[in-house]
């Protein structure tokens, strides 16, 4: 999901001599433009364009606020917050759903994709029964922190 809060348009000029500069401090998971202009004593100078795009790790932290809002004898619907910038690590592609019932320990895994789904809805399930349900945000890297299991019972 991606959250046009968190990305920014900024420029930056430094002055470096050699052949080369490490710039640090560039966010994960983000594409930079670079432009390189080199400068002669009396000449104008020649530039160089080029991105590059830095390393992403998953999202570090879950997507908030998980809530179940539709239940009925087979059907579960969950919804979800949108994951805090500093931990989407890069754009968020979709969300992994899993969900089990809580008698038997078994868990299946439901992957929910795309870019701006917040809510998913699980079909398919035995009434009376109480299910676990934990979302994590997935990027480019894939996925790391569930969400906290919310119950419910169909």
């Amino acid at each position: 999901n991606t959250n046009t809060d968190c990305f920014t348009n900024s420029r930056s000029d430094i002055s470096a001599s050699g052949t080369s500069y490490t710039l640090d401090g560039l966010e994960e998971g983000t594409e930079y433009s670079i432009t390189v202009t080199a400068t002669l004593t009396g000449n104008g100078g020649t530039q160089e364009s080029s991105t590059a795009t830095t390393l992403t790790a998953a999202p570090s932290a879950p997507p908030p606020d998980l809530t179940v809002t539709d239940v009925n004898s087979s059907t579960i619907t969950v919804e979800w917050g949108e994951v805090p910038c500093i931990n989407q690590n890069g754009a968020i592609t979709g969300y992994s759903v899993q969900y089990g019932v809580m008698e038997s320990g078994n868990t299946e895994i439901v992957n929910v994709d795309g870019a701006t789904v917040n809510e998913a809805t699980i079909t398919g399930l035995m009434p009376s029964t109480t299910y676990s349900i934990q979302v994590a945000a997935v990027n480019r890297a894939g996925t790391r922190e569930y969400s906290d299991p919310e119950m419910a019972e169909t």
